[in-house]
């Protein structure tokens, strides 16, 4: 399935690539099961095939598990933003630095949507 335009979550991460985004707009419960299964390895938490739903996590709708809880995504609705990107506390912000430690492809995502 091909979406016309990235979605591009808080945190930077490309929702519209995310096993649970296509497992959801697919309505493919095979791959929202593979998609906990590896979660709860991954995280070594027990991640249900209910918990990975997901819409996006910038357009209403569904949120998996985690994006519900996200402190990068509530800080970013918070401010009333689309995106980490588009915050004046960006280059400095310690919650967003952090997950770009474990993420940093999330951080090239939002750095190219930065002003110039």
């Amino acid at each position: 399935m091909a979406h016309a335009k990235p979605i591009i979550a808080c945190c930077g991460l490309t929702c519209t690539e995310c096993d649970a985004y296509k497992a959801t707009q697919e309505k493919d419960v095979t791959l929202a099961k593979k998609t906990a299964a590896a979660w709860s390895a991954q995280f070594h938490v027990d991640v249900k095939v209910d918990d990975v739903w997901c819409d996006g996590c910038t357009v209403p709708g569904r949120k998996c598990a985690h994006c519900g809880e996200c402190e990068i995504r509530a800080c970013a609705q918070k401010r009333s933003l689309a995106n980490c990107a588009a915050c004046a506390d960006y280059p400095s912000c310690k919650i967003i630095g952090g997950f770009f430690a474990m993420v940093p492809q999330a951080k090239q995502a939002l750095d190219a949507l930065r002003p110039a």
